[in-house]
């Protein structure tokens, strides 16, 4: 009896699996796959040069309203009671040349200033200044000047702010130091006074560009030039001494005068000292105005020069043929020298002193 019941027990058992298995294949073609969706992203590469163009000045790119506008050229106080300068470290270009007792004077190109509030020492004009500015199609910025510049300065060959026209933008600082030393100048203020004399705020559309730059990612080659190495090259002036170690980390030129580093007293302490990546020596002849005194520089002609860049330095030449127009600089094999990327050191050295530029091998 026990038996029995235990056999129809499993056989009922049985029955339920059998009927539950039937009941779960026969509903097998009604049930949907789960679709399983994919979603794609689309990687987009944003373009590092959007809303930006190549620099006249450097060949780095910067914000097309920036690169657009005519420059400004400012004169620079460079005596040893009158620095550090301030604003100084925003210049693209940098020319330095002697003036009257071996002093050096500085003029500064810039073309992103309109921030900097203080600019300065400013001081007066020499008229070879004047045609320095004009390679670059600047607005050239000074307070005060030779006698034998202010009929220049005065004609229609050169858009000028200084303290007959455009007296507000500059102002006074009492630091202590005597009055030559205590002009300055306000960016916004120098455009303000520019607008005001109606000069012309942006390039022509068919300006070109002063040099040639290496292409954005490339460095200039010297292959095929007979070099030196220049890992501090001393300009040679004897007031101040200049001169400019290369640091082989940024690739970079920082400058010394008067025994200590070159610094801006506007930037930030660890990025205060001027810098540049390109160097260009021009050898040139002088004499003086009737007042024994002044000079009157030649700057027309041919002359002789040096191209300083990436610790490597290569004989150069230059040629200007009218007063007003630009320098042509070239290689040896008379091809335009090609400039790395970044700002530009133009040392004005008389042919006098040339054996006072010296190359070392060492950046100390």
């Amino acid at each position: 009896m026990k038996a029995k019941i235990i056999g129809s027990v499993a056989g009922v058992v049985v029955t339920a699996v059998a009927v539950i298995l039937g009941w779960y294949f026969l509903h097998q073609t009604d049930v949907k796959p789960v679709k399983q969706e994919v979603t794609t992203v689309e990687q987009t590469t944003k373009d590092p040069y959007a809303g930006k163009a190549r620099s006249f000045l450097t060949g780095q790119y910067r914000d097309k309203k920036i690169v657009k506008r005519r420059p400004f050229a400012m004169m620079y106080n460079n005596i040893q009671n009158a620095i550090p300068q301030s604003g100084i470290g925003n210049a693209d270009i940098l020319y330095e040349a002697p003036v009257e007792g071996g002093i050096t004077r500085l003029m500064g190109v810039f073309e992103d200033f309109t921030k900097l509030k203080k600019m300065g020492s400013v001081r007066s004009c020499r008229i070879y200044y004047c045609r320095f500015a004009l390679e670059w199609d600047a607005i050239y910025c000074h307070y005060g000047q030779s006698k034998y510049a202010k009929k220049f300065l005065k004609s229609d060959k050169i858009d000028n702010v200084c303290s007959w026209n455009g007296e507000s933008a500059y102002y006074r600082v009492q630091n202590g130091k005597a009055l030559e030393h205590t002009c300055f100048a306000n960016g916004k203020k120098l455009v303000k006074a520019a607008k005001k004399l109606k000069y012309k705020l942006k390039y022509k559309k068919d300006y070109k560009p002063h040099f040639a730059f290496a292409d954005i990612d490339q460095t200039v080659s010297m292959d095929g030039l007979k070099t030196k190495k220049a890992k501090r090259v001393d300009v040679g002036y004897n007031y101040n001494k200049p001169y400019y170690l290369f640091n082989k980390k940024d690739k970079q030129y920082y400058r010394y005068q008067y025994g200590q580093k070159h610094i801006d007293d506007q930037k930030k302490k660890k990025k205060n000292q001027l810098k540049f990546k390109n160097i260009i020596i021009q050898f040139v002849d002088a004499t003086l105005y009737p007042d024994n005194k002044s000079l009157d520089m030649t700057l027309t002609g041919k002359g002789k020069g040096w191209y300083i860049t990436d610790g490597k330095a290569t004989k150069i030449t230059w040629e200007k043929k009218k007063k007003n127009g630009r320098t042509t600089y070239r290689y040896k094999d008379g091809s335009d020298i090609v400039l790395n990327n970044g700002k530009t050191a133009i040392q004005m050295v008389l042919n006098e002193y040339k054996d006072n530029v010296k190359f070392s091998k060492k950046a100390k």
